[in-house]
């Protein structure tokens, strides 16, 4: 499958580029990661990914997704630029997209651009592109209970809580909520320009 489309997408908010990352940018994006994301004792992800940092590791789980996109299910993980250099990455994952509508949002930012509005700019961004350019019906994310920083993102982005469930990351039982953001909810806090989206739309069963 021809996945060249995907690299022609951008979209852009006032301080943001988000787009498909150059193996270099992989490299530099990885040594953000590197530099710290979290505190060591607090574990955000559903998979402790950062527990074990590595670039090879990192770069395969990139090529990964690309290697196994389908339009029946795949995984967009959009680099998110400031000024030119990446920050951290913004995903969005479909799953049968053309028959349920339905996407998942991931994030991740560099621990010195946190606590700018920038997660909740990166988050719009990517909302934008679901609904406005996907024709998305709904949005899904989710948050361990200590990750107050991403819990605020999604209210302020408009989703509602949809229940509890537990998880354990590191081996220990911890709270998770599930948040959900429908169509006719979603009114978008800041500028977004998409382009080169049309050429990909066969790509995410979007058409």
């Amino acid at each position: 499958m021809k996945l060249e489309p995907l690299w022609g997408i951008r979209v852009r908010t006032p301080r943001l580029e988000l787009r498909l990352p150059a193996e270099e940018d992989l490299v530099e994006l990885f040594r953000v990661a590197e530099a710290g994301i979290h505190p060591p004792e607090e574990m955000p992800f559903f998979v402790p990914w950062t527990d074990d940092l590595q670039l090879g590791a990192f770069l395969e789980f990139h090529r990964g997704t690309w290697a196994a996109w389908r339009p029946e299910k795949w995984s967009l993980n959009l680099v998110t630029f400031l000024d030119g250099r990446p920050i951290g990455s913004q995903g969005i994952d479909g799953e049968d997209f053309a028959a349920c509508r339905e996407v998942v949002t991931g994030s991740w930012l560099g621990a010195s651009y946190q606590g700018k509005g920038i997660g909740t700019e990166q988050r719009a961004a990517v909302l934008q592109l679901a609904f406005g350019g996907l024709g998305a019906e709904a949005a899904v994310s989710g948050s361990l209970v200590h990750n107050i920083a991403s819990q605020r993102v999604s209210e302020k982005l408009g989703y509602r809580t949809t229940g509890t469930r537990t998880v354990a990351p590191r081996g220990k039982p911890v709270e998770h909520y599930d948040y959900r953001l429908e169509r006719r909810d979603w009114r978008c806090p800041t500028d977004v320009e998409i382009t080169g989206l049309e050429p990909a739309l066969p790509l995410f069963g979007a058409t």
